[in-house]
C-alpha cells in the first residue's frame, strides 16, 4: 500500500486532535486562590449586571411598545440569547437571594428583605449562614470578585459583601438609595468603611467603580466576577413637576423632545442612561481584547412597579408588557423580568428561548461557567437551578426539563409548571411559619390560570380542570411542608409575625465584642478547619487599621502558633 509522508501527517495530526480534550470556555490558565483544588483552571471572566424594578415591557427586544430606547441591551440580546419566559420572586432582596443561593426564598432564609434583627432573635431576616453564596463559589475558585451598586442582603455582621465573598464592595447596603450623591451625605459605603468622599450620579460612579475593577484585573490577567447593581430604576422617580429629577436633565429632555409623557420621562431617563453606561463596558471589554473570555449577563430583581393605588415599591409607571400585576405581586407581571446573556463568539446570537427558566438557575449557570460542580444541597434544602449552558451552547436542541417553579412572598403565592399557573393571596399572617401557611393552605381556594392563552391571569379554570388543580396544589402544599427552617445558631424562624421586641441594630465590625464570640468565630472561620488565621481574622485589608488588628490576634493567641482557637477568642 502506498501511503505518502502527507497522508501520514495528516493521519497523525486528526488522531491528535480526537483524542485532545475539548473545554467548551476557553481562557487563560490561572492559578487557584486554594491550596485544596488543582494549580491551574479556565476562569472565563464575568460581568454580571442587575436593573432594579426594570419591567419585563421595558426591555425593547422583549416588547416594541415600550417608548423606551436601550441600544446597547438590544444589541446584546440580538448578538446573544434573550429569556422572555424568566421568572424571579417579585421583591429586590429575595430575588437576589435566590440569585446568589440557588435556592427559593422560602428556603434560604431572605422569605422578605432584610431586617435589623440579630441572628438568633425571632424575628431574623436574612441568608442563613450555612449557605454558601455564588461570590464565595467563585473566589474560592480563584475569582476576584467586585460588587458595586445595591446591596441589599443584609449589614449586620457577617451579611456585607466583604463577610459573603466580595474582595471589594462600593455602594449602598439597603433597598434604595437616592441617584444623587454629595460627599458626606449618603449612605454609600468602600468595603466595611462609610464613603464620605464620592459625589455624582448613582449609575455613573457605579460604573466607574466597575471599570477601574475591570481594568485592574485585566492588567493582571486575573479572572473577575464584576457584581455591577444598578439601582435604576428604582424610586425615587420624578412623576410630579415640583419635584427634582433622579435622570440627569439631559437625559430627561432627550425623552420629552421625542414625545415621551412627563410621567414617564424620568422612568424612560434613568433606564436609557443606565443603557449608556452599560454600553461603556461592553466598550472596554472590546478595548482590553478581552470581550471574547467574558460573559455578559443582565437581569431585572423584580417587576416594575405600577401606578395602581397602593402599588408595592411606591406608584411609578413601570411598563410590565401584556401581564397583570407588578412588583411584590406574584402575578405574572411582579415574576417575568428581562434577562439576556451575551458571550463574544462563544454563545449563539440572536437565539430567543421560550423555556421556562428562574432566578436559581443563574446560580447554576455561573457555577459551571466557571468549572465548579453543581451542588446538590445548599444548607439544609436543595439547590433549585439547573445551568442553562447546555440549552445555550445548543442552541436550544437541549431543552429545560418541565419542572415546577414556586414563589411566595407574604402569603402571596405563585406555582407554574409548563403552561399552569396556580395563584393565590391568603394573607401576611403566616410567612415564614410554613406550618401554619400550609395549614391555611388546605382550605385556601386558589386560582388556576391556563398562561399559554391566558397571560394576563384572568380566566380561573379551577372548576374546568380539577385534577390540574389538584395536582398543582398538592405539590405546593408538600413544598411548604418538607421546608428545612432551621437557622444555624438561630433556631427557627416560627412566630416571626408575634415577635414585638424593638429591633436592635448591629454595626459590621471585626471585633469579638459587636456579638457573639461563637457567631463571630463560625463567620470568621471561612474555610471550616476550626481556627481562624490572622487574614481571615483581618478579612479585606482595605480600610482597616491592619496593625492594630493584628496585635489584637497576637495578645488573644495565647499559644502562640498563628491560629485562633475558640476558647482562645472566649478568654
Amino acid at each position: 500500500m502506498n501511503i505518502n509522508m502527507k497522508t501520514i501527517r495528516i493521519a497523525v495530526l486528526l488522531l491528535a486532535l480526537s483524542l485532545a480534550p475539548i473545554t467548551v470556555f476557553t481562557a487563560k490558565q490561572q492559578p487557584d486562590r486554594t491550596s485544596n483544588a488543582s494549580s491551574t483552571r479556565t476562569l472565563p471572566n464575568i460581568l454580571f449586571i442587575v436593573s432594579d424594578d426594570h419591567g419585563w415591557g421595558d426591555l425593547p427586544s422583549n416588547w416594541e411598545k415600550t417608548e423606551v430606547r436601550l441600544p446597547t441591551l438590544d444589541a446584546l440580546a440580538a448578538k446573544g440569547v434573550r429569556f422572555p419566559n424568566y421568572h424571579t420572586v417579585p421583591l429586590c432582596g429575595p430575588s437576589r437571594a435566590c440569585i446568589f443561593t440557588g435556592q427559593y426564598s422560602t428556603e434560604n432564609g431572605m422569605w422578605r428583605g432584610p431586617g435589623k434583627q440579630p441572628l438568633g432573635s425571632p424575628g431574623y431576616r436574612g441568608i442563613k449562614r450555612d449557605v454558601k453564596m455564588l461570590p464565595e463559589h467563585l473566589a474560592e475558585a480563584g475569582y476576584r470578585t467586585g460588587a458595586f451598586g445595591k446591596w441589599h442582603l443584609g449589614e449586620l455582621e457577617g451579611e456585607i459583601p466583604n463577610d459573603r465573598g466580595f474582595d471589594e464592595f462600593r455602594g449602598f447596603l439597603k433597598g434604595a438609595h437616592p441617584y444623587w450623591i454629595k460627599p458626606g451625605r449618603s449612605k454609600i459605603m468602600h468595603n466595611r468603611e462609610p464613603d464620605q468622599t464620592s459625589e455624582g450620579h448613582t449609575t455613573e460612579l457605579f460604573t466607574q467603580w466597575a471599570e477601574k475593577f475591570i481594568r485592574k484585573n485585566a492588567a493582571k490577567d486575573d479572572p473577575f466576577f464584576c457584581y455591577l447593581a444598578y439601582n435604576a430604576v428604582h424610586g425615587p422617580l420624578r412623576t410630579d413637576e415640583s419635584k427634582p429629577a433622579s435622570a440627569p436633565e439631559a437625559w430627561v429632555k432627550k425623552a420629552l423632545d421625542r414625545g415621551v409623557s412627563f410621567l414617564r420621562s424620568d422612568y424612560v431617563a434613568i433606564l436609557e442612561h443606565m443603557d449608556h453606561n452599560i454600553g461603556r463596558l461592553v466598550d472596554l471589554l472590546d478595548e482590553l481584547g478581552i470581550a471574547d473570555n467574558t460573559l455578559i449577563v443582565f437581569v431585572s430583581d423584580n417587576g416594575g412597579c405600577t401606578m395602581d393605588e397602593g402599588a408595592a415599591g411606591g406608584r411609578f409607571p413601570g411598563n410590565n408588557g401584556p401581564f397583570s400585576g407588578g412588583k411584590a405581586t406574584t402575578y405574572q407581571g411582579g415574576l417575568n423580568v428581562p434577562f439576556l446573556m451575551n458571550w463574544k463568539d462563544r454563545l449563539p446570537q440572536v437565539m430567543i428561548s421560550n423555556d421556562q427558566v428562574m432566578h436559581c438557575d443563574i446560580f447554576a449557570t455561573l457555577l459551571d461557567v466557571a468549572g465548579i460542580s453543581v451542588p446538590k444541597m445548599n444548607g439544609r434544602n436543595p439547590v433549585r437551578g439547573m445551568s442553562l449552558m447546555p440549552h445555550m451552547l445548543s442552541a436550544g436542541k437541549k431543552t429545560i426539563s418541565e419542572r415546577s417553579m414556586i414563589f411566595e412572598l407574604w402569603g402571596n403565592i405563585g406555582l407554574r409548571k409548563g403552561d399552569y399557573k396556580l395563584w393565590g393571596d391568603i394573607g401576611r399572617d403566616y410567612s415564614p411559619d410554613w406550618d401554619a401557611l400550609v395549614a391555611k393552605l388546605k382550605h385556601a381556594n386558589l386560582a388556576l390560570f391556563d398562561l399559554s392563552k391566558d397571560v394576563a391571569e384572568k380566566k380561573d379554570l379551577r372548576t374546568e380542570l380539577p385534577k390540574v388543580y389538584d395536582s398543582l396544589k398538592k405539590e405546593l402544599i408538600n413544598h411548604l411542608s418538607n421546608i428545612n427552617t432551621e437557622y444555624p445558631g438561630g433556631g427557627s424562624p416560627k412566630g416571626l409575625k408575634k415577635e414585638k421586641s424593638k429591633p436592635q441594630t448591629t454595626t459590621p465590625s471585626p471585633a469579638p465584642k459587636r456579638g457573639s464570640q461563637d457567631q463571630f468565630f463560625k463567620n470568621r472561620d471561612r474555610n471550616e478547619d476550626g481556627v481562624i488565621a490572622l487574614e481571615e481574622y483581618i478579612g479585606n485589608p482595605k480600610g482597616r487599621n491592619v496593625p492594630a488588628l493584628t496585635r489584637r490576634f497576637k495578645k488573644i493567641d495565647s499559644n502562640g502558633d498563628g491560629k485562633l482557637q475558640l476558647d482562645e477568642l472566649k478568654k
